[in-house]
């Protein structure tokens, strides 16, 4: 019997100076990636992934880019190797590079539209300064948290719980006072596994209803395929075919919780996870659920040559195509800021109004 693959990609928060250089010299493919997303973008990835400072590496316009950039470059390695993922599914703007390797977009069309996004998402906390994200490890349980939540929230200032991302590893995003008052109660009771982010990490709740209104014209223009790799979506733990479904997933992404304890009960069937870029955060948490799984980061060459060997001597246990997937390349995007204005609808009406239909509860849940 063929052993089930599933490919994850990260999200922002795991990127580092000097991801993927060996991976960059040694491969053709990669370069050219890069010099298509450097000219695309007035941006020198070759000196921001490998030269830059931390600082520069983590401002959302270039972070964001730089880690879909990395994620499709070795995906892109993987498909050449003839490796077929079952499903994908990427966390936060990992969801993006899953766009690209399911077929969806092109990665000229991702990288497009996550600039918009990066743009639009650094202008609104830019201007509004007071917002924090708090994430919480052990001590609560989604219904205590939420209950937490509402106790602390008031009728100016609010607090959301934005990503679920374990059993009992939530992120919250609201107001920073707010959140100053949630990390001392925890304190108060010991609960000692408590980080405070800034809130380029992702607000994920309606405060961000803004951003979306913004974003969403930019993503009427693109044409969204059908997928070729089914992908289970950050924000509702369901998996999807069409392209109006992945397309509704990543707008709604960006102002409603990140659902990745449901994203990987999606993955029960999977025989072996892969996690394609950088950081390790969601190889531990997928061996946290699945000790009994193969679980791999790939975010080296090293770890990609490692992988290519293992699936050489293994061969006959995994689907692979005959002929291997190439990702689509695309081509580049006129910056039109001028001329795309901003959308009145309300966080509703944006996803009523995206073609095609969006009830989630059409999505069929993975056993």
């Amino acid at each position: 019997m063929k052993k089930t693959v599933g490919i994850l990609f990260p999200g922002y928060g795991e990127q580092f100076v000097g991801m993927g250089k060996k991976l960059y010299d040694e491969s053709r493919l990669v370069q050219d990636l890069f010099e298509q997303a450097s000219m695309c973008f007035d941006i020198n990835f070759v000196q921001l992934c490998f030269a830059a400072s931390d600082a520069e590496m983590s401002e959302i316009d270039k972070g964001y880019l730089a880690i879909l950039l990395l994620e499709t470059a070795i995906y892109a390695q993987l498909a050449e190797s003839g490796l077929r993922p079952d499903f994908i599914a990427g966390y936060g703007i990992g969801e993006y590079a899953a766009a690209v390797a399911c077929g969806s977009l092109s990665f000229a069309d991702s990288m497009y539209l996550l600039s918009k996004y990066a743009r639009i998402f650094k202008e609104f906390i830019g201007e509004h300064k007071n917002y924090s994200v708090l994430v919480l490890s052990r001590g609560f349980t989604k219904e205590s948290l939420t209950e937490l939540c509402a106790k602390y929230s008031t009728d100016d200032k609010k607090v959301f719980i934005a990503a679920y991302n374990t059993d009992d590893n939530f992120a919250i995003a609201g107001d920073a006072q707010l959140i100053a008052q949630i990390k001392e109660y925890c304190k108060e009771q010991e609960i000692r596994k408590v980080k405070e982010l800034p809130a380029a990490y992702g607000l994920h709740s309606p405060i961000v209803d803004a951003v979306v209104a913004q974003l969403a014209p930019y993503f009427f223009k693109i044409d969204f395929k059908s997928l070729k790799t089914p992908v289970i979506t950050s924000v509702d733990g369901v998996y999807v075919t069409s392209a109006d479904a992945l397309e509704s997933a990543i707008m709604r992404r960006v102002n409603s919780p990140l659902q990745w304890d449901e994203v990987m009960h999606g993955f029960v069937g999977c025989d072996v996870l892969i996690s394609v870029g950088p950081g390790k955060q969601l190889a531990e948490w997928a061996r946290l659920k699945y000790p009994e799984k193969e679980i791999y980061t790939i975010e080296n060459l090293d770890d990609l040559q490692a992988l290519q060997s293992f699936l050489q001597e293994h061969k006959a246990e995994f689907e692979e195509s005959d002929k291997p997937d190439q990702i689509s390349m695309g081509t580049c995007h006129i910056d039109d800021d001028a001329v795309v204005e901003p959308t009145d609808l309300t966080r509703a009406d944006l996803i009523n109004e995206l073609p095609g239909d969006y009830d989630i509860e059409e999505g069929e849940e993975l056993a």
